[in-house]
């Protein structure tokens, strides 16, 4: 190999380089060429640093991949601080392929099949962790504006991906239930493991602090405090309940527009796929279902369809089950789904309120990820953020009090007002 790598080399060790030409020496074609380039802008990703990996051969065909790798300011001591990264490993060595397996061994039909990115390699070796991907931009995927609300069809293809995901955990845990509780037992949120409860604990404290400015003058300013200050507690309550239960998925975990690609045909996306499972962790689907819908649609759309998306993913989640002989009332009932819509209302407000008060800013606005000394010798993460527009402000607002106003209307929350 008498190349050399060229470009944006920022935050890449000569470990993880030598792991790049190890695997492009497995391709069967001379390298000419090798380039990076960085992607994306300030505040479309925290918890990786993306580029792209441009490869040229000598008979003028190119290869393209998408690196992720930790970004520095991750690089800190405490472990569990580390695991958003190994969970997407986890997931794409280990649990992504044994539900492709699962499916080809009942003969899924192709367009039913559940897709993800393929993966070229991953190294997992600790501060030199990098996971290298295939380009979805080749095959004509694209990732939709991140301030723009989905509109019903889009919901309705997502859900649909969601539930195919949903239903190969449940096969996955009845067929191989030691593998399956493996996975369980390996992957975790990082803010609600208990080995790192006080640094969670100041973490999401400064994350309410820093959000009171924002919602300030909110009608429902003591509604968004209260729903944010239980996000501190509520979703280790939930874990703690659900965790390894009979109704338990690996869930996906941070469905938002970002991390949905979609392929386009005539102008309209006609089938999607989820990227970066860095959160994905031992759940129940309502947790999915409503941080995707509260963190991507708006108050209007969700008021004309919210019911019918809810009878669309049990159908979908059935219809996916059937594959394997199996029914969805003896899987996950409809009444179950319904009473955990309500159970994991407060929780999944809250990561719709921190969502929301990320994406809805444009990149000069995008909050600073920083390091916190707590005592000395420990850093913890710390979101600094910047000033907000006019216009930002009311997005931000706009969104969050429909977000609120919806769970009214569900019967999630109650409305003093309306009684």
């Amino acid at each position: 190999m008498n190349y050399n790598i060229k470009g944006d080399l920022e935050n890449l060790t000569e470990r993880q380089l030598e792991f790049l030409r190890d695997v492009l020496s497995k391709q069967k074609y001379l390298i000419q060429d090798v380039s990076l380039e960085n992607i994306g802008e300030k505040g479309d990703n925290y918890g990786s640093q993306v580029k792209r990996v441009i490869v040229k051969f000598e008979n003028n065909k190119e290869l393209k991949m998408i690196a992720k790798v930790r970004p520095e300011n991750m690089k800190i001591q405490n472990e569990t601080m580390n695991s958003v990264f190994i969970n997407e490993i986890v997931m794409f060595n280990e649990v992504l392929p044994k539900f492709k397996e699962l499916q080809e061994s009942v003969c899924v039909p192709k367009e039913d099949v559940f897709k993800y990115p393929h993966c070229y390699g991953t190294l997992d070796e600790r501060d030199n962790e990098i996971i290298l991907l295939e380009d979805l931009g080749v095959s004509n995927f694209i990732m939709l504006d991140k301030i723009k609300p989905l509109d019903n069809n889009i919901v309705r293809l997502v859900l649909k991906n969601m539930a195919n995901l949903h239903s190969l955990s449940y096969v996955l845990g009845r067929r191989e239930p030691v593998f399956f509780n493996k996975v369980l037992d390996t992957l975790f949120h990082p803010l609600y493991h208990p080995n790192n409860a006080t640094q969670s604990v100041i973490f999401l404290e400064n994350i309410v602090n820093e959000f009171g400015a924002v919602f300030a003058t909110s009608r429902y300013r003591n509604i968004i405090v209260d729903v944010m200050r239980d996000f501190i507690k509520s979703p280790i309550k939930l874990i703690s309940s659900d965790n390894k239960t009979k109704y338990s998925i690996i869930q996906h975990g941070d469905l938002w527009t970002n991390n949905i690609m979609f392929q386009i045909q005539g102008k309209q996306p006609s089938t999607c796929t989820f990227i970066d499972y860095q959160l994905s962790r031992d759940s129940l689907p309502a947790s999915d279902i409503l941080y995707f819908i509260f963190s991507c649609t708006d108050y209007k759309t969700r008021s004309k369809h919210y019911y019918e998306w809810i009878d669309l993913y049990h159908s979908e989640l059935d219809r996916y089950l059937s594959y394997f002989d199996l029914k969805v009332n003896c899987i996950y009932p409809r009444e179950k789904l319904d009473a955990d819509l309500k159970r994991y209302t407060k929780s999944s407000l809250g990561m719709s309120f921190f969502v929301l008060n990320f994406s809805l800013r444009s990149s000069q606005e995008a909050p600073e990820l920083v390091m916190t000394e707590i005592d000395g010798s420990q850093e913890i993460p710390h979101f600094k953020m910047g000033e907000l527009t006019n216009k930002t402000f009311e997005a931000i607002n706009e969104r969050i009090e429909g977000v609120i106003e919806s769970c009214f209307d569900f019967g999630y929350l109650t409305d003093v007002r309306r009684i």
